[in-house]
């Protein structure tokens, strides 16, 4: 079995954003620490668009010029130590900014698809330049923010202009909407690789583009009843490391709590202790490979502790790899 842990390199999109330390450099940093004590590699989706505006304002916001030498320096080493770093998007940092206190983030255009094609090619040509100076290497990689890949038709073009061949945004059976982003992925080929053209969910052997989905879950409520009664009983071990709050999903946690639902295999929190669980039945499935998703901003010191175990367990018989290893030739 091919193994990723992937990870979307970011802060928070609330009103509480966070701080660049706690939500992104020392969560990674312990990562950075399982990658050097076994020898194991991590596939990093860095929300460029961040650091763009980290470099517009740094001039005018001394303070801002620490975070942009922590994030860019932090990015330089894990590629140069062979962590793979990859294009994230969250375009709604067009509309964003600082106002000498906080960042001031404006969601109301959050998907790319909400830009025009010259637009969505001026966005997708700087954000992975950012990428490309930092590690001098190629980005051929893209995580949708918030999995909204779709209308996938309106990226086709840019995608091949800009040397993006291999998405990793779908997850089988995921569904949302809101008014902000939406994804509907239910009826997504139920494979764990495959080659895609015009629709990210229509296979087409002879397409230009690979999905490597992010492999997927069925949830009971239970699940997420126990892990926020954890999270109260025992906020030092489940609580998230970054320091900021999640933007609003209406309606999300009611659907969690009362209902079954498909959702990415994650470390995020309490969700990696079922790594174990869900290795073995893709193994049933026979499934070749397993992709895992988390953001360092929602790591806690319980899943940091299921994510070395996992590592631990698994790495003499699997292989934890990235797309970098694997798909760029």
């Amino acid at each position: 079995m091919n193994i990723y842990f992937t990870y979307d390199y970011e802060i928070y999109f609330g009103e509480n954003h966070g701080t660049v330390e706690k939500c992104i450099i020392q969560p990674t940093n312990e990562l950075i620490r399982i990658s050097d004590t076994h020898d194991v590699k991590f596939v990093f989706f860095v929300d460029s668009g961040f650091i763009i505006k980290l470099n517009e304002y740094r001039q005018k916001f001394p303070q801002l010029e620490k975070d942009y030498t922590a994030i860019t320096q932090q990015i330089k080493h894990l590629s140069d130590t062979g962590h793979d770093i990859q294009l994230h998007i969250h375009s709604h940092w067009e509309d964003s900014y600082f106002d000498g206190n906080k960042w001031i983030i404006n969601t109301k255009r959050y998907k790319l698809a909400d830009f025009s094609e010259t637009e969505i090619n001026d966005i997708v040509s700087r954000y992975k330049k950012v990428l490309t100076d930092i590690t001098s290497k190629k980005i051929f990689a893209f995580r949708a923010g918030g999995w909204c890949i779709q209308p996938f038709s309106k990226f086709k073009k840019v995608f091949i202009l800009n040397g993006i061949t291999l998405d990793s945004s779908v997850f089988k059976n995921g569904k949302f909407y809101s008014n902000e982003y939406s994804y509907d992925f239910t009826n997504a080929p139920d494979k764990d690789i495959y080659k895609f053209d015009n629709d990210v969910l229509l296979e087409d052997e002879k397409g230009y583009f690979t999905e490597v989905p992010i492999s997927g879950i069925k949830n009971s409520p239970l699940f997420f009843w126990k892990l926020f009664l954890l999270g109260r009983k025992n906020p030092y071990l489940h609580k998230p490391l970054g320091d900021g709050k999640a933007m609003p999903a209406p309606g999300y946690r009611k659907k969690l709590l009362t209902r079954f639902t498909n959702n990415p295999i994650s470390v995020d929190g309490y969700n990696a202790q079922l790594l174990d669980n869900s290795l073995r039945k893709l193994m049933r499935n026979k499934k070749e490979n397993m992709v895992i998703i988390g953001h360092p901003k929602a790591l806690s010191r319980y899943s940091i502790q299921k994510i070395e175990a996992f590592v631990i367990n698994n790495k003499m018989q699997h292989h934890f790899t990235t797309f970098e290893k694997q798909f760029l030739r």
